[in-house]
């Protein structure tokens, strides 16, 4: 009897050593994983107008009393759903670390000042935040960002400009 004791004893210890092993490497696989953080620092429901604009190009929407409308001159109504991706997805939207913080790869990317689409958050004239998306050729699925005063690429955990236009007519 004090034979099957023993023998018991020694497959406790080896699982407990198993358990333990699974544990460290676990732990060190952790130390890998890209961290998602959010884009924007602001909250969706301070946000009371943004502008897009891309080149030449530019649209401002602006929330006045209960709807979002065109800044003037524009005119129409804006589609209630578009705004809505466009604060889910833009605004409440992550970002899962950098691909590079050479000046000289942002045309790679395109998030030049001239090739990239600029979005600025803004709570009344004051700006809250911005950024610059640009996307490249050999992704699909997301987008990269850059902030004005960073040099660094982050890539963008959805295509973000699938949610955002600089043209009036996307979000009419």
């Amino acid at each position: 009897m004090a034979k099957t004791k023993s023998s018991w004893g020694k497959y406790i210890i080896i699982l407990a050593i198993a358990i333990l092993l699974l544990l460290v490497v676990r732990l060190k696989e952790n130390k890998y994983e890209q961290k998602v953080t959010d884009i924007f620092s602001v909250d969706v429901e301070n946000v009371n107008s943004f502008t897009i604009s891309k080149g030449e190009e530019s649209v401002t929407l602006m929330f006045a009393d209960t709807t979002w409308v065109f800044a003037e001159p524009d005119t129409g109504k804006v589609k209630q759903y578009r705004i809505d991706n466009f604060l889910k997805n833009v605004v409440e939207g992550k970002k899962t670390g950098f691909a590079t913080a050479k000046v000289e790869k942002y045309d790679q990317y395109n998030i030049t000042d001239e090739l990239g689409t600029t979005v600025e958050i803004k709570k009344g004239e004051t700006v809250l935040a911005s950024i610059i998306v640009g996307s490249s050729k050999a992704s699909w699925a997301q987008d990269y960002i850059r902030y004005p005063d960073n040099p660094k690429v982050y890539i963008t955990q959805k295509k973000l400009l699938n949610y955002l236009s600089e043209k009036a007519s996307y979000w009419r």
